[in-house]
């Protein structure tokens, strides 16, 4: 006999349709209070829930007695209802709700078996109610992820918009840009950083970078998840500071550079000074790239909070200021660095010391003795006088350069 016209059949799917609406209300009322996601759901996700609940009740009911299985084109209702949701709750937490509704249906076609032909139905029911789980659940999980990847898609795309907004200094007009500008805690007056981070190598596998930028971002930023955007093979990241200080993020970027090296991702990690407007965004950047850039691609991470003015203004090759200092100097530290540099060392710790030779030897583990004999010999190769602090300076800007070409010049030979 076709399942469409046996008695017991049509019996109950009549009796489980008379209480649709009965059940719909029941699941409904499970769903939001034993689901942690729907809990504390507003009265327009409630009826939505409500709704979706419904059709499927419904469309479970009508493969009772049908004569052949159901398929996705039955379920059409199903993608609207996993759209929204996918905005809202996690796919496990849609996947249960769905199961509660089912739960329910069976509980009801159970507690309606009270005869051997009624029993007999409610078997052929539960022969049916896997295959219409199975379809309906593949259908809503398929929706679910697609919309899931259009809204990273649409939030990626966001980001990297507000990002080359902001590098270019250009307004940000109310919309979902500024939206995630705030989001990010970036507004005008508060404080805030510009990373920009490079692999020593460029992994075959842009996840890699992915993942370099989401672990950056969770080391750098405080409570708000910062901006984090991979551009090409570059991270770079505008980081607000819970308090003012980006010395702090130094410490913890460092732990994650050298865990991602380790994992295969060695970074060279720039961290600008901190800037207070959005306007400065293009200028915080280019600190960073002038920072990094000095470097290389060398792993690391090297911040300007950590330089001095001095340092930063002599971190990279300058002609015109090489030419401004006597040859005679030059010549000095050249010949200084490759018998491997005591003098200039010397000299640096006699200019950290504030002048002080004791306590400079004794930094140096030398003699004091030792010590002045090094300065009188620098005094007397350079022919300038280290009671003169112009002339301190000038030694001092010299070498900073000298060794300042020499990176540069090791960042040119290096193979790519």
């Amino acid at each position: 006999m076709s399942l469409t016209r046996d008695p017991a059949i049509v019996a109950l799917r009549e009796k489980l349709e008379q209480r649709v609406e009965e059940l719909s209300d029941e699941a409904t009322e499970q769903i939001f209070t034993d689901i942690p996601a729907y809990r504390n759901a507003d009265e327009h996700l409630r009826r939505d829930v409500r709704a979706h609940v419904n059709a499927h009740l419904r469309a479970s009911i009508e493969t009772l007695g049908a004569d052949r299985e159901v398929t996705r084109e039955d379920l059409l209702f199903v993608r609207p209802h996993a759209a929204r949701r996918g905005k809202r709750v996690s796919l496990s937490d849609f996947v249960q709700a769905f199961y509660v509704g089912e739960r329910v249906l069976w509980d009801t076609a159970i507690e309606l078996a009270d005869d051997d032909e009624s029993r007999r139905a409610a078997l052929a029911f539960a022969s049916r109610l896997p295959r219409y789980f199975e379809v309906a659940t593949t259908h809503a999980a398929e929706v679910y992820l697609e919309t899931q990847e259009q809204l990273a898609a649409t939030g990626e795309r966001i980001r990297r918009d507000l990002l080359e907004d902001l590098l270019a200094g250009r307004d940000l007009e109310p919309g979902p840009r500024l939206d995630a500008a705030h989001a990010a805690g970036l507004r005008d007056g508060s404080s805030f950083v510009v990373i920009s981070a490079i692999p020593n190598v460029s992994p075959t596998d842009e996840q890699l970078l992915r993942g370099g930028a989401a672990a950056l971002a969770r080391a750098a930023g405080p409570s708000t998840p910062p901006l984090a955007v991979v551009r090409q093979n570059e991270i770079v990241l505008v980081v607000p500071l819970a308090d003012g200080f980006p010395a702090t993020i130094a410490p913890r970027l460092d732990d994650v550079q050298h865990r991602l090296a380790d994992a295969g991702l060695p970074l060279a990690v720039a961290v600008s000074t901190a800037v207070s407007r959005l306007a400065s965004v293009p200028e915080a950047y280019r600190e960073a790239n002038t920072i990094r850039a000095a470097h290389g691609s060398t792993p690391g991470v090297f911040a300007l909070s950590e330089l001095s003015a001095f340092e930063y203004l002599t971190l990279r090759p300058n002609p015109t200021a090489s030419r401004l200092i006597a040859p005679s100097v030059h010549e000095f530290v050249a010949q200084d660095a490759q018998d491997g540099g005591p003098l200039i060392a010397t000299l640096r710790e006699y200019v950290a010391c504030d002048l002080n030779a004791r306590r400079a030897a004794e930094n140096l583990h030398i003699h004091v003795n030792t010590a002045h004999y090094r300065l009188s010999r620098i005094a007397e190769r350079t022919g300038l006088d280290l009671h003169r602090v112009s002339h301190l300076i000038e030694i001092l800007i010299s070498a900073r350069l000298a060794d300042a070409e020499l990176v540069a010049s090791h960042n040119t030979d290096r193979p790519n």
